[in-house]
């Protein structure tokens, strides 16, 4: 699982290290393969800004990030996770965030 995130954007994307053979599904079609971040999207990673140095005080950090992106990003990977624990499947596998427009859009699998 990848997580990412500037300064009022992040994402969360569920990938799998290989093949996972999946069980037959009258209901779903099933996937076997999730491919990494690097592999889907690598040329907006090539272009995005890097972090730098981390910031010495919250008032510096402040100014490069905004308070709640971390922890909206980790609760919404967690949220992907219970998922795939409570019901056995999902049918997404991340999603992009952003903070600014308080906007979340679903990365169907």
């Amino acid at each position: 699982m990848d997580f990412g995130n500037s300064r009022d954007t992040g994402q969360v994307i569920l990938s799998t290290i290989g093949k996972v053979k999946q069980p037959n599904s009258d209901k779903f079609e099933t996937v076997e393969c999730l491919p990494f971040i690097t592999e889907e999207f690598g040329e907006l990673l090539r272009q995005s800004e890097t972090g730098g140095a981390p910031s010495c005080s919250i008032a510096e950090a402040l100014e490069k990030q905004d308070l709640f992106i971390n922890s909206t990003v980790a609760q919404a990977g967690c949220s992907l996770l219970w998922q795939l624990f409570r019901n056995g499947y999902t049918a997404n596998r991340g999603c992009f965030l952003n903070l600014r427009e308080f906007r979340a859009s679903p990365l169907p699998v």
